[in-house]
């Protein structure tokens, strides 16, 4: 096995959830609960990973405000190492802030990420020996699309990508010719390809082939996942469990399926350990679960 640190290049969060104890009155003010908690895409995926045991180096940008120095404890604890990463000391730490529905739905976000905009080429060159130097990059959509780019022209490594979301997943078209893998959903893998699902989901994930994608993980949500290396597709159901929240589910997939990657399984043995992942984190209120093991992993894949 690989045992080189994986580089996760992307966002870092403080996540602030406030859930009401009853039905969400819009306009007044709601006896509930809130929560402080560590988060952001490249941050969930990272964390995920090194509780799968991988050495991991957490590529991001950080302000030096009371958010940071929080989010900094939080991954020397977890054993992240945070060596690559950069500090603007006139930043503000990315925020996000929400406000869920009574029964934990979320109600509406705000996301302050305009930090995530300082993580230029420029900024990241004099750290391209170590991530060359790496098993794989994992890049999120948070970072500039001038910054995807760089990253597919310099970083000689395996690199794997999440889109984040449907508006910021276009800035991705630039790293998209040297994908390893992504997962994107069905939106998301829309607007990369501008094509529409409604043909067919190996139409789809072939247009994501062509442009340069070597495997292909298409999230359909409670559905499973297609997976799908351009010589063959096939839907994969959910792995078996109770589902208390599915925040933080994609991210566990990605993590698990990089781990898998590099231990050289299979597309769809890479997309099984990913959907044990996203079923285990499922299963905890948290966007990650402390019940990601490779144990818990073996044992939900032998479930499904």
């Amino acid at each position: 096995m690989n045992t080189a640190p994986i580089h996760v290049i992307g966002g870092v969060n403080m996540d602030i959830a406030g859930t009401p104890a009853g039905e969400l009155r819009q306009g007044d003010s709601n006896p509930g609960h809130v929560t402080l908690t560590p988060g952001g895409v490249g941050r969930n995926i990272a964390e995920n990973l090194c509780r799968l045991g991988r050495r991991v180096s957490l590529v991001t940008v950080m302000g030096e405000d009371a958010y940071a120095e929080i989010i900094r404890e939080h991954c020397r604890n977890l054993g992240i190492g945070l060596e690559c990463s950069l500090t603007d000391p006139l930043g503000r730490t990315s925020t996000y802030l929400c406000l869920n529905e009574g029964n934990g739905d979320l109600h509406a976000a705000v996301a302050d990420m305009a930090i995530c905009d300082q993580m230029t080429p420029e900024k990241l060159e004099p750290f391209l020996p170590e991530l060359n130097a790496g098993s794989m990059v994992i890049a999120d959509a948070n970072l500039p699309e001038e910054t995807l780019g760089w990253i597919a022209e310099k970083v000689t490594v395996p690199i794997a990508a999440d889109p984040v979301s449907a508006a910021k997943a276009p800035r991705l078209r630039p790293l998209l010719r040297r994908l390893a893998f992504l997962k994107p959903n069905l939106q998301e893998a829309e607007i990369l390809t501008g094509m529409t699902a409604s043909g067919s989901l190996t139409l789809l994930a072939d247009a994501l082939h062509a442009l340069g994608v070597e495997k292909v993980f298409l999230s359909l949500g409670s559905r499973g996942v297609w997976a799908d290396d351009g010589k063959s597709g096939a839907l994969l159901n959910c792995a078996p469990g109770r589902i208390v929240n599915t925040s933080g589910c994609g991210d566990a997939f990605v993590a698990a399926a990089a781990d898998a990657y590099l231990r050289g399984f299979d597309t769809m043995e890479c997309a099984r350990r990913g959907l044990a992942a996203a079923a285990i984190c499922a299963e905890d209120s948290a966007a990650v679960s402390p019940g990601i093991m490779p144990e818990t992993i073996e044992k939900k894949r032998s479930e499904m």
